[in-house]
């Protein structure tokens, strides 16, 4: 009989990849995948706002997607106002000033769309969402079905965020939102409930509240009929809910089924399920919000079909740990796990090694903190974690615990000097026996700073007591003593020296017994003082930090550079991410939260300083943690590649169209480089000033100036009018100072000065600006009208301040402009040429792919060319990348990969749409005017971003896209070009006006150099019908030097107004 062949089933869609609503959502704006629609949104010039309350997010995302996204783009402009308008309101009382990173403001602008969608057109959103299953479910197998959306699924929304990635600042902007839409909110009926998993958080969350300006209390019983402020937020634990009232406890149906909840990390609180009963009765009739690092570990651990459909279908946005750390974000990271430590000597040799890791960072930081501060490091802390801090198990008829395990590992390295010299110079050798799976030692080139400092073994010991245990002798004994004034603590210290560690501990009497019981140093001492509360003062001499792995929650804390875990990870799911998180996380740059690494390929300009990477690595070392596996299981849940495998490089060699001696007849602008506007010039002091020009604000339809009463869907004859006196009667001339000095400090324009006098002396006129508002704005119908006056007063003074110090800058820096002759040695924009070759990332490639192959045989044919001294004359397309040969440009090849490819990056960065077309349609036309153009000669060049030639300091700088000269006899053309999108840009705009304030520059040089022209072209790749400011006809823009890329003859009108000029 033949045996019955078994039918393999299809493997069952993880669940990253089931999320309906992400999914729906990112369509709605022409993408497939998140990475379709942040490609082009990372770069931190789009973080800015401008003047007018506009994101250049909103700006880039409907010039990007503006044909392609199903969602009107006025209510796009809407949404975007709204997002300013709630950022800059939790950001009132903030120092540090909260800038929205681009996946931060992507989640917020999916979620106005929603809740727009909930109370305005819910019937709609149900049948669209409806309509998006069925046609995702005709894609998939039976098994991997979505349920269709009830009206009563419609009241959650789940937001999937990496640890770092500032969860808690989108919920208190998604609760801005909230209360925007539903405008029904009363304090007196609607409970708002935050619902944390433990005390920790809800202390921590208290704190965030508070600086974000939001009123919130810890929930009390007792207070529970007191009064409250409007929208006062509600803080409690859901371990706190239950059926019925008790000492503890509170009756969940004693709140109602009509609450606003928002719900943090709720997996982690209750057992079981309990949580999300309670929250599902609490919002029954009402909304919540839920925010997880870990959605699909604690879905995947829960094992209930029910819980993957809901969160399919509510979490409306997926930033989760792979997106994060492959976008730059937080830590590199090193994981080691020692499975076995039965051999002592070898389980003493890795944790010895765990302490010379540790070492290595701390005394990199020592030694460079001042040159690391700019990127925001701090000083390391080392964090020992076990299940539990107290558990003691039984091994081989012995009581043991992890956390005396540590303390007589730390007591017997510290007191056995000869021991401890022999395990350092055996790991500095590089050869431990200790070996990873491919037979290489886990710890060979781990020390290459330690090496560097040029001290033996025994220097290398004494010093790191000195770093680590702030003691230097011996002799001196290890104290475990238990703080009498402080719950839970007890602290280390060696001898009578400062302490070096703390032990977080619930029951801190039972372990000073086991440490007793293994011959620890113990007592007691009188002290008030938490030193667990002090660990991230600057001042702190903790290095270590020893406890259970709840200590991690709610704890705020940007120290932790190493991580030691003592059997962890064998069964804590979620939890183990949740510690990873609180590791990996990282300031960065300028707040960037980014490391080095990935940061030094968008800022070109900044210097990296040497082995910083040491202090952006969180290291793991782990003891029978199982961490390794654990984590794997998690990255595969994830979609990440646990393989090992990486992106495939490539380097393509760069060929020099032109001899030195012809490019150095070329001519270019330079700064004298010893000189500094900020450190070299006298400080402007802000003034009234007759040459600025006028300043325009339009304020027609712009949302965050609050006005409900008038709205335009079509073009209006927009009245001109002014601030006057009867609108400055009760202006805050001090929040008009301060608001104008933090708009100063975030542009780094620390030399300039502001007067309250001056303020108000500008004001007083209204000659300098031109204000647009409909008329009935400025009629006074509440006191808020007020504060709204104040806010465009603010808006029309920034704008000013702006052009006054642009204008000064650009007065003092005329003078000490020079023309440079071009040089392929030194020139920045040639760099590429010095380095000899672009650098090219292929991911999501083999060896065998179409792509790689057809990339290697133009490589050779490159390294042919080089090899020869031939021009590499060459038009190829493969898929999405391009690769061509622009005789005019200064060097080849020039590469173009299509906007929707996310797969390939390259060093110097390919041509965009935009930039493609212009040089291919100069190379055609210089080519079919051959006989016309005889007499000139045409080179190009692209000016490099952060590297190349830039105008003025607004939104980071100008940097046109290329500069172009023409040669005619004596005479030469030097013309920087932007192609750029429009579409929301007006005539006064600034790069627009350097068309003619380039002609200063030209005059002031002129003396010298009589035959150099300058000139200043825009090249706009939006269609002239589909600009914001159309109304104004083309032949004014062409006048100003902006020509039109959908016209045919755009460069031969270029090229007219350039000769002519």
């Amino acid at each position: 009989m033949a045996k019955k062949t078994k039918v393999k089933r299809p493997e069952e869609l993880k669940f990253y990849k089931r999320l309906i609503l992400s999914q729906y959502m990112l369509g709605l704006f022409g993408a497939r995948e998140l990475k379709d629609l942040v490609k082009g949104m990372k770069d931190p010039k789009l973080e800015a706002i401008d003047p007018e309350g506009v994101s250049e997010f909103s700006k880039h995302m409907l010039e990007e997607f503006g044909e392609c996204m199903t969602i009107d783009k006025v209510k796009v402009q809407e949404y975007d106002l709204n997002i300013v308008r709630h950022t800059r309101a939790i950001n009132e009382q903030r120092h540090q000033k909260v800038v929205l990173k681009y996946f931060q403001y992507l989640s917020l602008l999916f979620v106005e769309y929603y809740l727009d969608m909930y109370f305005n057109d819910r019937d709609v959103l149900l049948t669209d969402l409806n309509d998006y299953v069925q046609r995702f479910n005709d894609a998939n197998n039976p098994a991997d079905q979505v349920d269709p959306y009830k009206a009563s699924d419609l009241n959650k929304l789940a937001l999937w965020n990496a640890t770092g990635s500032g969860k808690t600042l989108l919920m208190h902007i998604n609760y801005l939102q909230y209360l925007h839409y539903s405008k029904t909110i009363e304090s007196d009926e609607k409970n708002i409930l935050l619902l944390t998993p433990n005390e920790g958080l809800t202390d921590q969350h208290l704190l965030e509240f508070k600086a974000s300006g939001i009123n919130a209390i810890r929930f009390s019983k007792a207070g529970r009929g007191a009064m409250r402020h409007a929208n006062e937020v509600s803080i409690i634990e859901n371990t706190k809910f239950d059926i019925k009232d008790g000492d503890k406890r509170v009756a969940v149906e004693s709140f109602g089924d009509d609450n606003l909840v928002f719900v943090d990390e709720g997996h982690r609180g209750s057992s079981g399920l309990a949580w999300k009963q309670y929250r599902d009765m609490l919002c029954k009739k009402g909304f919540s919000f839920e925010y997880s690092a870990t959605f699909g570990q604690a879905i995947k651990a829960a094992g209930k079909k029910d819980l993957t459909q809901e969160y399919a279908r509510c979490i409306i946005f997926d930033y989760s740990y792979k997106y994060f750390h492959a976008d730059g974000f937080g830590k590199h990271y090193n994981i080691l796990n020692l499975a076995d430590d039965g051999e002592n000597h070898i389980k003493r040799l890795y944790l010895t090694a765990s302490l010379l890791t540790f070492y290595q960072q701390k005394k990199l930081y020592q030694e460079n903190g001042r040159e690391f501060a700019r990127f925001n490091i701090e000083d390391p802390l080392c964090v020992f974690v076990g299940s539990s801090v107290t558990a003691v198990r039984t091994e081989k008829g012995e009581k043991v615990s992890d956390v005396v395990d540590i303390l007589q590992f730390l007591e017997q390295f510290m007191c056995s000097p000869t021991t401890g010299v022999a395990d350092i110079k055996r790991l500095l050798s590089g050869n431990t026996g200790l070996l990873d799976n491919r037979e290489r030692d886990i710890f060979r080139d781990s020390f290459a700073f330690l090496l560097g400092l040029g001290k033996n073994p025994e220097d290398l010991y004494a010093d790191l007591r000195k770093v680590l245990f702030n003691c230097s002798s011996s002799e001196a004994v290890m104290h475990v003593e238990n703080l009498k004034g402080v719950q839970g603590e007890i602290r280390l210290r060696m001898g009578e020296n400062a302490p070096f560690g703390v032990i977080n501990v619930g029951d801190d009497g039972d372990l000073l017994k086991l440490c007793g019981e293994a011959g620890l140093e113990t007592g007691s001492v009188d002290f008030s003082h938490s030193l667990f509360h002090t660990i991230n003062a600057s001042n702190s001499s903790v290095n270590f930090l020893i406890g259970s792995k709840k200590f991690t929650e709610g704890w705020n804390c940007w120290r932790v550079s190493m991580m030691g875990l003592m059997n962890v990870g064998r069964s804590e799911g979620s939890e183990i991410i949740q510690l990873f998180g609180r590791g990996v996380r990282l300031k960065g740059y300028e707040m960037s939260l980014k490391r080095s690494s990935h940061l030094s390929k968008e800022r070109l300009e900044l210097t990296i300083p040497k082995q910083i990477s040491l202090l952006e690595t969180l290291n793991v070392f782990g003891i029978r943690a199982d961490y390794m596996r654990q984590f794997k299981e998690y990255l595969d849940e994830e979609g990440v590649d646990t393989e090992g495998t990486h992106p495939m490089r490539r380097t393509m060699p760069v060929i020099r169209n032109y001899d030195s001696a012809k490019v150095k007849r070329l001519y270019t602008l330079k700064m004298r480089e010893d000189l500094d506007y900020k450190k070299h010039a006298r400080k402007p002091t802000l003034s009234i000033s007759d040459t600025l020009g006028v300043i325009v604000l339009d304020c027609y339809a712009k949302l965050q100036f609050e006005s409900s009463r008038l709205r335009y869907d079509h073009e209006v004859t927009k009245n001109v009018d002014t601030l006057k006196a009867k609108h400055r009667a009760f202006f805050n001339y001090d929040e008009i100072y301060f608001e104008l000095q933090h708009h100063k400090n975030e542009k780094s324009r620390h030399n300039l000065n502001l007067s309250k006098a001056a303020i108000i002396a500008l004001l007083e006129r209204s000659d300098w600006y031109k204000l647009l508002i409909p008329a009935d704005e400025l009629e006074l119908r509440s006191f808020d009208d007020y504060k709204r006056w104040q806010r465009i007063a603010i808006t029309l003074l920034q704008l000013y301040c702006d052009k006054f110090y642009e204008a000064e800058k650009r007065k003092w820096e005329t003078p000490h402009q020079q023309y440079v002759t071009l040089s392929y040695e030194d020139d920045p924009n040639l760099e590429v040429v010095r380095e000899g070759a672009y650098d090219i990332s292929l991911d999501k490639v083999t060896e065998a792919s179409q792509l790689v192959v057809w990339l290697d045989t133009v490589i050779d044919k490159a390294k042919e060319a080089r090899k020869k001294r031939q021009l590499f004359s060459i038009l190829e397309t493969q898929g999405d990348m391009t690769v061509s040969h622009a005789p005019m440009h200064l060097y080849s090849p020039l590469f173009h990969v299509a906007k929707k490819n996310t797969d390939i990056t390259m060093s110097p960065v390919a041509l965009n749409e935009g930039e493609y077309k212009f040089v291919t349609d100069l190379k055609g036309h210089l080519e079919d005017n051959k006989a016309k153009l005889a007499g000139h000669e045409f080179y190009l060049l692209r000016n490099l971003s952060r590297k190349g030639i830039s105008f003025f300091e607004s939104h980071s700088g100008f940097f046109p896209d290329f500069i172009l000269w023409v040669l005619q006899g004596n005479n030469q053309y030097i013309t920087f070009v932007d192609p750029k999108g429009m579409r929301s840009m007006s005539i006064d705009n600034d790069k627009i006006k350097l068309a003619q304030s380039i002609k200063d520059i030209e005059t002031r040089l002129r003396l010298n150099n009589p035959n150099i022209v300058l000139n200043s072209v825009l090249l706009s790749n939006t269609k002239h019908a589909e600009m914001e400011h159309r109304s104004v006809p083309r032949s004014e823009w062409k006048d100003n030097n902006v020509f039109f890329m959908e016209e045919d003859g755009y460069i031969g009108e270029m090229i007219k107004a350039i000769l002519n000029c």
